[in-house]
């Protein structure tokens, strides 16, 4: 098992992402920023600065008492926040414990707050928690985000007026992931243990349901493929990865993948080598599994990355797809920020 390098940042981190390059700033720079949001006492954004590894070399390493990263500025989130997502170079969007959605600017390094909805309500009217959010796929101004929470909706909300907001009753149960593999396609996975495939164009209708009918799973995320809209992958609550071929809707093929001995918080096809998955668990690790192999399922090639330090859940993290060398960071129950970087020379997943 490979160690992740920990910075202690006295705030439990519930989510992370890296920050696309920004005018005048391109990743040929020594710095790369990155945002991080927290819960509990601390309901905040802070963005954050890290050295660019490609920078590095086998010969300097960096120093072993230099912090991880640096903090830029941050600001108070009305509620904990449960995701964050990139909608441009300068602006974010983040899902609440209080059921909104917020969007927020980057300007001079700070983090603004321009506008916020509430997405998610029980019929009572009280506010539901909002668990994921995921942007549209398409360089638009027109470009929707879908959230989904415990109230068993999907909210589409346009960027450019999040007054326009739309909200379909999905599952009786919490709805706890949301993508798009395409621009006119929504994947929703649920603590029923099901994923829900939608057209946007006729958001009501349910187009298809996958379930593994020989397990009882609760799935706590989804994801998609880059560039296979019909792969999906599902964390489980059993420590699992199951991966979904759905070309035939009527025939999916599922595969199973037991990487963790407990709940599997995150799941995303690695940004540059989709022929890996990463996850994260409430065991406290990382897996970067081998997913495009010809061995068994049993006997995949995984790496697992844990922290010395770190003895809680591991419940975010981002791989920054910017760089040559591998750098990923990750969010802990700790109080810890988690990152693993090499430079570009000696960089391998394996």
């Amino acid at each position: 098992m490979n160690t992740l390098l920990v910075q202690p940042v006295a705030r439990k981190v519930t989510s992370v992402c890296w920050l696309p390059p920004r005018a005048g700033q391109a990743y040929t720079d020594t710095e790369l920023f990155f945002v991080t949001g927290s819960s509990a006492r601390h309901k905040e954004l802070v963005l954050w600065t890290t050295d660019n590894p490609d920078f590095e070399s086998e010969s300097k390493p960096p120093a072993g008492d230099k912090a991880l990263a640096k903090l830029v500025s941050k600001v108070t989130h009305d509620g904990d926040v449960h995701d964050i997502a990139v909608v441009s170079t300068d602006v974010i969007a983040t899902a609440s414990s209080y059921g909104t959605i917020s969007i927020y600017d980057i300007q001079n390094n700070n983090l603004k707050l321009r506008e916020s909805v509430t997405a998610h309500r029980f019929t009572s009217g009280e506010p539901a928690v909002g668990t994921a959010l995921s942007v549209q796929p398409v360089n638009s101004s027109d470009a929707e985000i879908a959230s989904c929470g415990e109230d068993g909706k999907i909210a589409y909300v346009p960027l450019a007026r999040l007054d326009a907001l739309q909200a379909y009753e999905v599952d009786s149960t919490v709805v706890t992931g949301v993508c798009w593999p395409t621009p006119s396609q929504v994947a929703a996975s649920t603590r029923a243990g099901q994923v829900k495939v939608f057209d946007r164009r006729s958001p009501a209708e349910v187009s298809a349901v996958f379930v593994d009918v020989s397990n009882s799973y609760s799935f706590e995320c989804i994801a998609s493929h880059p560039s296979q809209p019909f792969r999906l992958a599902t964390g489980t609550d059993a420590g699992s990865v199951l991966l979904w071929d759905v070309r035939n809707p009527k025939k999916p093929v599922m595969e199973t993948l037991g990487v963790h001995k407990s709940n599997v918080w995150k799941v995303r096809f690695h940004p540059t080598d989709s022929s890996r998955i990463v996850s994260c668990s409430d065991d406290a690790s990382i897996a970067i599994t081998q997913w495009v192999s010809d061995k068994p399922a049993a006997t995949r090639d995984v790496r697992y990355l844990s922290g010395f330090f770190n003895a809680l859940s591991i419940g975010c993290f981002d791989v920054c797809p910017f760089t040559r060398a591998s750098l990923l960071v990750a969010g802990s129950d700790s109080g810890n920020i988690l990152m693993e970087r090499s430079a570009s020379t000696e960089f391998s997943l394996f």
